[in-house]
Parts: C-alpha cells; structure tokens; sequence
C-alpha cells in the first residue's frame, strides 16, 4: 500500500450495526452508475451503522476538534458490473463535524449532513456501555469486553466484511474507495436498544423497512485510498484486499 494514496486516516470503533430488509425498487435509485444490488438470499439489504470516529487526519493532517466524536450513517450493499467488487452504498451519513460534513460533500461528493450526535461511553471490568444519541433517537449497547470472529459465509460476515464504498461521482462515474484495517470482530454478550423510528432519519420511502438484526462490532485503525474511477478498472484490474486489511462503511 502506497502511502501517497492514502487521503485519510483514523479509527472506526464501537460499531452498531442494525440492518433491515428493504424492497428493491427502493435502493436501485441510490445506486452508482454500473453497479448492482448485492443480495443476500435474495434479499435487498440496508443497514444504520452508528460507531465512533477519533484520531482523524486528512492527508496526515490532524483536525483540531476532530478527534473524537459519534457518527451515523445508513447504507446499503453493492457490487460493481465493471469487475466485480462488493461494497456499499451510503444513503445519508450524519457528524457533529461541520468540517466532515464539508469535506465530504464537497471533496467527495458523499450525503453528508451536520447533525448534533451525541457519544457517551462507558468501561468497567467485565463490560463495556455504548451509547449515540440524536435529539429523541438513541441507539446503545451493552457488551462483553471479549470479542469472536467473524463466521465464514454468515449473515453477519455478508453485513460487516466489506471494503469497498461506492461514490456517485456523476451519472456517468463511479468511484471505487478501498479501505484498510485489521479483521473486526463482535463482542459477545451483547444486548442493544435502537430507537424504533431512527429510520425517520431517511426519505419516507424507507419507513417501511423490515427490522432483521443488530451486531456491535469492535473496530480498529482505518485508512482510506482516494478514490479510483471505476471504468478504467476490468475484470482481471480488480480492488485486491489482503485478510489484514478489512473494512466495514461503515463509513
């Protein structure tokens, strides 16, 4: 990995994953040009990931004030026609970072939004309490301090083990944005409470969307590689990702 790729850097953790069912038709309208959804069974698939974002650097760069803070975004999963890479798709992304938000938007051309997201977290012995709030929403977890692996093939590894995200540059363009970092795993024991309507964060076509599963998974240090065009990338020009190099999007 070329370090001069390489525009931002920090650590993802303390991930909550929520995912639902939502019909096709819904999705195909977020969809990057030459990309499809990525099923599972069969099933279109969208998630509200809330975790914390800390030790930012754009470009090696620190922020100040940036440090550390809760994040929420929603996305949904994808693959590209042009060679095959699975990712995802973010609907809306919300920080209490109004310098992320602009960034975001107009660097990179992510749904970005500036809201107020709270983040209050707690360590004891045995446990760990996780917990992000935004106005009457809030979404928290309890969990063991251990973590497991992920299980080959499962529900959880199609949810959490991706390391592509797609960026609608234009009708027309697409980029491909890989990101590193160790492999995640869950932590065990865990209990969670999400609030029923953080679905309203979305367009009201969503509302309507099928709850399936909740997983809190434990995250790392990430770094991101600017973003590559996906047409002039083929089948045998495919985004290779090696085991310790792993991502969420989360973000």
């Amino acid at each position: 990995m070329k370090q001069k790729k390489i525009f931002m850097t920090g650590n993802w953790e303390d991930l909550i994953i929520t995912t639902f069912e939502v019909k096709k038709e819904i999705l195909q309208p977020y969809l990057p040009h030459n990309t499809e959804l990525d099923l599972f069974n069969g099933k279109a698939l969208m998630s509200m990931v809330a975790f914390t974002f800390s030790k930012v650097k754009f470009f090696g760069f620190k922020i100040p004030l940036h440090q550390n803070f809760g994040q929420i975004n929603f996305r949904f999963y994808a693959k590209s026609k042009i060679n095959g890479a699975k990712g995802v798709v973010f609907i809306k992304e919300f920080a209490p970072k109004p310098i992320i938000a602009l960034i975001a938007n107009k660097l990179y051309n992510e749904p970005f939004f500036f809201k107020n997201i709270g983040l209050n977290k707690s360590v004891s012995q045995n446990k760990k309490n996780i917990r992000y709030t935004y106005k009457d929403f809030e979404v928290k977890a309890t969990t063991a301090k251990t973590t497991k692996p992920l299980i080959k093939s499962s529900f959880n590894e199609f949810i959490v083990d991706r390391y592509i995200a797609f960026v609608k540059k234009s009708k027309t363009k697409t980029f491909q944005y890989k990101i590193y970092h160790k492999p995640w795993e869950l932590y065990q024991s865990a209990t969670t409470e999400i609030h029923r309507n953080i679905i309203s964060l979305l367009p009201k076509a969503f509302r309507k969307a099928k709850y399936l599963k909740t997983v809190v998974v434990d995250g790392s240090s990430v770094s991101v590689e600017k973003g590559i065009l996906q047409h002039t990338l083929n089948s045998t020009n495919t985004i290779k990702i090696s085991k310790n190099s792993i991502f969420n999007i989360n973000s």
